[in-house]
This record gives structure tokens, sequence and C-alpha cells, in this order.
């Protein structure tokens, strides 16, 4: 066990073997203090978060997935919305004015939010804001809106592209199992397509990112198997920036019954993962779901990262999750203070901003 720790600390690759015997066995107080190693010996005791907000144009989603408290099956739910391209813009340009350097936009799936619509809400947010980045459109939204357009993948990214789409999300993965799948979001495209999609934006230039969705019903080898899959395609590719390990939370889904990761599961996947995905440059903590407490903990346990200021987050907050709306500038640089490190803000594509204080 603790050869394979050391390899790991060393930036050596383990095992997906290895991995699965490290999360189920090592101490954890030892496996964190290896990830934090990594992390150490990459930036130093720099961690790094971005000043953003979330834009979700709308709720209507006919996917409907299990896990999922965000979405609701059409117009006629009393808590549906659907923002026109306009009113994004308007709203967008009101983020703007308190220092935002990113915009994430993800939202439901439903024929009326096609790839003309994207196409013209990127084009209007470029022209208004042509400084701030657009983080935008999971997988499963890109595959999804090519097919209403009757377009390939590739021929979607590269019309959002064109029209002002910068980098892409890594939501949606879920767990790659189809077993799990079949549980959480059976109606959701398969890995392979989810992979696919990111390779073709990989091959466009377009930087993305990869999440894992645990403590559901995923088995520890199930977990590995998922964040194998992403490690071989950045070994293929290179245009993932980070790692998002996501904990599910179960309030106001159709698992409402489950009780959700530990604090301990929570920790164990977030050092795993930074000892496993050796070629992943960001293990990125959205302290949304993991709370500000486990979030502070990991980042001395392989965190090197953080998912932003967040003003607005809706879809985490439509479970019974007690965290923040979004953090102030201030609160989410004392968040990393509290752990110990130097909090340094930076742009999508990780070049430092340097600025003063800003009210988010």
């Amino acid at each position: 066990m603790d050869e394979i720790l050391q390899r790991g600390a060393d930036g050596e690759r383990i095992t997906a073997g290895e991995a699965t015997r490290l999360f189920t066995d090592a101490p954890l107080a030892d496996l964190m203090a290896a990830a934090d190693a990594v992390v150490t010996g990459a930036v130093g005791s720099e961690r790094t978060y971005n000043v953003n907000a979330h834009l979700n144009p709308t709720n209507i989603c006919v996917v409907g997935c299990g896990f999922c408290a965000f979405a609701v099956w059409t117009e006629k739910d009393e808590r549906a919305y659907a923002y026109s391209v306009d009113q994004l813009i308007d709203r967008a340009g009101q983020l703007a004015e308190q220092g935002i350097t990113e915009l994430h936009i993800v939202g439901g799936m439903t024929k009326e939010y096609d790839l003309a619509y994207y196409e013209e809400l990127f084009a209007g947010l470029k022209a208004e804001l042509p400084g701030v980045f657009l983080t935008a459109l999971t997988a499963v939204e890109i595959d999804f809106i090519a097919r209403l357009s009757k377009v390939s993948s590739r021929e979607a990214l590269e019309r959002t592209r064109a029209a002002g789409h910068d980098t892409m999300p890594g939501g949606g993965a879920e767990v790659f199992s189809p077993r799990v799948r079949k549980i959480i979001a059976d109606r959701k495209v398969p890995a392979e397509t989810w992979l696919e999609v990111h390779r073709e934006a990989h091959d466009l230039g377009m930087r993305t990112n990869a999440t894992l969705l645990f403590g559901h019903f995923e088995t520890t080898e199930e977990k590995i198997d998922h964040m194998a899959q992403l490690r071989d395609l950045q070994d293929e590719s290179g245009g993932f920036q980070a790692f998002i390990p996501l904990p599910f939370l179960p309030g106001n889904t159709d698992f409402a019954y489950l009780p959700g990761p530990s604090r301990e599961e929570k920790l164990r996947t977030i050092a795993v993962s930074r000892l496993f995905l050796d070629n992943f440059p960001h293990i990125k903590g959205h302290w949304v779901m993991h709370g500000e407490d486990v979030t502070v903990e990991a980042l001395k346990g392989g965190f090197d990262d953080l998912s932003g200021t967040l003003t607005e987050e809706r879809i985490a907050h439509a479970t019974t999750v007690e965290t923040p709306l979004g953090l102030s500038n201030g609160r989410i640089r004392g968040l990393i203070e509290q752990a110990g490190c130097v909090p340094v803000e930076r742009e999508t594509l990780y070049a430092k901003v340097e600025r003063g204080e800003v009210a988010a």
C-alpha cells in the first residue's frame, strides 16, 4: 500500500486495480497526503478559482433523469421557465457588472432550444461581453441539438464555436457504467456518445472538463473504470482541463431515499482521482455540492481549483442542499486561505487574473 501511495504521490501511473485498492483500503490521512503531494509538486501552495456565473436557459427537459431535481417535463409545470435570447443577454449584462470572467451555460433539453437558438445566444453574448468566456453545453446537449437540427455533433460544435462557444463543461457523464446509467439516467445517451463528443471538441481545439457523479448506485470498481475511460481519452487527445467529482445530492429526486455519499467517500473519491488521473492538469472542487467544510479539507487532499463564485447556481439548489447560491470573491478566497493555501484568481483557460476586490 505504501509503495502504491508513493508512486502516486510522485506522479507515476497507477493501475485501475491499484486505485481500487487505495480507495477501499488506504488510510484516509495517507491517501489525502499523497494526493496533496501531487498538487504541491505541481502548483505549490496556490489554489485557483474564477469569478463566474450560471445561466440556465430553461429547466424544461425531455430526458428526465431520475437523479435530477432541476428539470421538469413540460411548460405546464408550475416550476417551468424558459428564457429568450434577449432575456439571457440582459441578465448576462447585469452579471458582468459584478466582474465575472465566465458564463456557465447549461439547461434542459427541449425542441424549442435548438442549434439556431444557441448560435443566436452565443453570438449575442459575445457581442455584448467580448471578454467573457462561454463555458457552455454538455456533450449530451450537443448531441441533442445536433439531432434536432439533423446535423452531426461535429458540425454542431463547429457552428457553436463560430458563434462564440469557448469551452465545454463536463456534465452529462454521470457514471459511464451501463448498469448504473440504466438506473439513474435510462433516457440519456450512452458513455460512448459522451466520450465521442468530447473527442470531437478536442480535435477542434476546444478545452473541456469531465465529471463523475458518485455516491448512489455505483461500485468502487465502476467509479475507477469511469476515471480510466477519461484517462484513456486524455492520453489520446490531451483536451481535458479539469476533472470534477460531483457527490450525488438525493433531495427532491427519484432517489431521495438514498443517504448520499459520506464525508469520507467524498474525500476518498477526490484523493484517488488526483492520484489516478495523472494526465489531468486540475481536480476541481464544486463547493456547492461538497459543502464548504469538505471543500476546505479537500484543498489539502487533491483539489487545486474551485468551481468559482457560481452566482445564481440553480441545478444543485433544486435539491435540498444548503450551500449558498454563490460566494463573494472574498469568501471563496477565505475558503482557500482557511486550508492554509494561497488563493489565485484565474480565467477559464487558467491564465491568472490580476485585479482588486470583486463583489460577486
